[in-house]
C-alpha cells in the first residue's frame, strides 16, 4: 500500500507502539467510510474522464465527437463501478453527507414545482438535462475524491483546461473573432463557457486553483506554467469586459492574498509584473465599461438599465409566486401583461432561484452555498495551529507534511474561489451550472479527508494503547 492509501471500512492494523504512529500506521480508518484511494478503479477513472470532457469540451471542437455523448458514458462508467465496489464491500451504495442531502432536497423542490410551473414540460426538461447530471456527478465526487492526490489531480485537470480556454480566448480576441456586443470575448466552446459573463464567472472562480500551484512548493516548471496560466486567465477576464466578473476577480484576489497568507514581497513583485503584462493589452473601452457600474451615463449599450429592469421583474415574479415559483428554467419563457421584458434571464442567481423555485428553493440552494463555505473554513481552522508532522511521522491529526501543506492551501483556495463565485453570481443566472457544484464537491473533499485521517489516527493510537497494556 502507498502512503496515501486509505481503505475505509475493512482490514485491521497490527498493534503499533505509540512512537511508531507513522503515515503507514493510519491507512485504514473505519469511522468515515470512503472508497479505496490510490489503487486505480473505474469509479475514480470515470470521474476523472468526466472532468476532462466537461472542462476541455472536445465534443464542441471536433464534429466527429459532437453527438457521441462521451461525458455521459464516462459518468455511467464511474457510477456503475462505484456501486459495484461499494456493494462488493458490503457498504451502502453511496456515502450520505449533509451536502448530498441538501442537493437532494433542492432536486425535490424542482420536482415538486414542475406540475405548477408556467411550462411543466420545459421545467421537467431542465430537471432532466441539468439537475440529474449534477446530482449523479456530485455522488461520484464524494465517493471517489478521497485523498489529497486525487483532489490534486482533479484540480490540475481544471487548471490545464482553463489555461487552454484562456489562451484560446485571448487568441480569438486578438484576431477579432468570436466577439459579441461591444467587442466582448466569448468562450471558444459551448456550454457554461460560451457567454462572456459565464466565462468570466468561471475564470474568476477557478483562477485561485492556478494561483494555488504558484504558491505551493513544487517543481519550478509546474509553478511557472501555472503563473503563465494565471496571466492568461486574468487577461481573458479583461477581454470579456464583464463587470460582474471583474468585481468577482478583485474580491477573489483580495481574499486569496489574505487567507493564503501570500502577501509577501515576492507576491507584490509578481502582481506588479502581471499588471505590466495585462495593462498594455486592455481594451480602450474597458475602463469606461467598468465605470458604468456606478455611472449610468458611461453605459453606451444600455445593459446596465436593462439589468436593473430585469432585477425588478425577477422580484415581481417572485412576489407573484412566492411558494412554488414559475418552474425551473422558466424565467426567460414567462411573461404576462405588465412585465417589461421577455426572453431574458434575470442575471442574479438568488432572484433566479426565487422566481423559478420559490422560497423553498432559495433555502435549499443557500444551504449548499453555505456548506461550501463552511467546509473550507472548517478545514482551514482544523489545520491551523496543529502540531506539524516530521517527515516520517503522522501529525496529531494523522496528516503527513505533504498532505497538510496541500490541504491548508486547498482550503484557502476554496474560500477565495467561493468568494469569487458568490460575487459573480450576483450578476448571472447560474444556479444549475456546473461551477458551484464542482466547488462544493472540492470543498467537501478536503474536509472529509481531514476527518478520515483523524479517525484513522485515533484508531491506530487506541490499538497501540491496547497492545501496550497487553504487553
Amino acid at each position: 500500500m502507498t502512503r496515501e492509501r486509505l481503505t475505509f471500512g475493512h482490514g485491521a492494523h497490527a498493534p503499533v507502539p505509540r512512537r511508531n504512529l507513522t503515515a503507514a500506521a493510519i491507512e485504514e480508518p473505519t469511522s468515515v467510510r470512503l472508497t479505496q484511494i490510490e489503487t486505480w478503479d473505474w469509479a475514480w477513472g470515470g470521474l476523472l474522464l468526466f472532468t476532462v470532457l466537461l472542462f476541455f469540451r472536445p465534443q464542441d471542437q471536433f464534429q466527429l465527437l459532437a453527438n457521441a455523448r462521451l461525458s455521459n458514458f464516462a459518468a455511467i462508467i464511474g457510477l456503475t463501478a462505484m456501486i459495484g465496489i461499494n456493494l462488493s464491500r458490503q457498504r451502502p451504495v453511496t456515502r450520505i453527507t449533509p451536502e448530498l442531502i441538501g442537493l437532494v432536497m433542492f432536486g425535490l423542490v424542482i420536482g415538486f414545482t414542475i406540475p405548477m410551473s408556467f411550462w411543466p414540460g420545459g421545467a421537467f426538461d431542465t430537471f432532466k438535462k441539468y439537475y440529474i447530471p449534477v446530482l449523479f456527478t456530485f455522488v461520484l465526487m464524494i465517493n471517489t475524491m478521497t485523498s489529497t492526490r486525487r483532489v490534486e489531480r482533479i484540480t490540475w485537470v481544471i487548471v490545464l483546461a482553463f489555461g487552454y480556454m484562456s489562451a484560446r480566448t485571448c487568441y480569438d480576441y486578438m484576431r477579432g473573432v468570436n466577439l459579441l456586443e461591444g467587442g466582448r470575448a466569448a468562450g471558444p466552446v459551448a456550454g457554461f463557457f460560451q457567454n462572456p459573463n459565464d466565462l468570466a464567472l468561471n475564470l474568476a472562480s477557478f483562477l485561485p486553483f492556478a494561483l494555488m500551484y504558484v504558491k505551493r512548493p513544487g517543481p519550478a516548471l509546474k509553478r511557472l506554467i501555472c503563473a503563465g496560466i494565471s496571466v492568461f486567465m486574468l487577461t481573458a477576464i479583461v477581454f470579456t469586459k464583464s463587470r460582474g466578473g471583474t468585481l468577482g476577480t478583485v474580491a477573489m484576489l483580495l481574499t486569496f492574498l489574505i487567507v493564503a497568507r501570500v502577501l509577501t514581497p515576492a507576491t507584490v513583485i509578481a502582481l506588479v509584473v502581471t499588471g505590466m503584462l495585462v495593462l498594455p493589452v486592455m481594451p480602450d473601452n474597458f475602463f469606461s465599461r467598468m465605470a458604468s457600474i456606478t455611472d449610468a451615463k458611461k453605459d453606451d449599450t444600455g445593459s446596465r438599465e436593462e439589468r436593473r429592469v430585469l432585477l425588478e421583474q425577477g422580484w415581481t415574479v417572485f412576489l407573484e409566486n412566492p411558494l412554488t415559483g414559475i418552474g425551473a428554467g422558466q424565467f426567460r419563457n414567462y411573461w404576462h401583461q405588465g412585465l417589461p421584458k421577455k426572453w431574458h434571464e434575470v442575471h442574479n442567481v438568488w432572484l433566479q432561484v426565487a422566481s423559478e423555485l420559490g422560497i423553498f428553493g432559495v433555502i435549499a440552494f443557500a444551504f449548499l452555498v453555505v456548506r461550501a463555505f463552511s467546509a473550507a473554513f472548517w478545514t482551514r481552522k482544523r489545520l491551523k495551529g496543529r502540531r506539524r508532522a516530521r517527515s516520517d511521522m503522522a501529525s496529531e491529526d494523522g496528516l503527513t507534511v505533504e498532505e497538510r501543506t496541500f490541504l491548508q492551501t486547498h482550503a484557502a483556495t476554496m474560500i477565495a474561489a467561493m468568494v469569487g463565485w458568490t460575487i459573480c453570481a450576483l450578476f448571472s443566472s447560474v444556479a444549475l451550472n456546473w461551477t458551484i457544484y464542482y466547488l462544493l464537491g472540492l470543498s467537501v473533499a478536503g474536509r472529509d479527508i481531514v476527518r478520515a485521517k483523524a479517525a484513522a489516527y485515533e484508531r491506530a493510537k487506541a490499538q497501540a494503547m491496547r497492545a501496550a497494556m497487553a504487553a
